[in-house]
């Protein structure tokens, strides 16, 4: 497959990352090699102490990195079983 023409396009083939989409995880901007996106912090997104989990935060980070690392491949970094 080719590279994303669009980040509609990207946005299109990424919005089948259920987790990261029921997360709230957004692609704002996407370039060759590199991305922006964002997630508003929900109540769901909060530990016992009212911060973020970490788990919230590699969410975001995981999603960005596979939307720069695919950026050209449309394949996934690590297959599943």
């Amino acid at each position: 497959m080719g590279h994303f023409n669009s980040v509609e396009e990207a946005r299109e083939y990424f919005r089948n990352d259920l987790f990261a989409m029921q997360a709230g995880v957004w692609l704002d901007e996407m370039w060759d090699g590199g991305c922006v996106c964002s997630m508003p912090v929900q109540d769901m997104h909060k530990n016992a102490a009212g911060g973020v989990m970490g788990g919230a935060i590699f969410t975001l980070a995981d999603f960005a990195f596979a939307v720069a690392s695919n950026h050209h491949t449309h394949h996934t970094t690590v297959p599943s079983r």
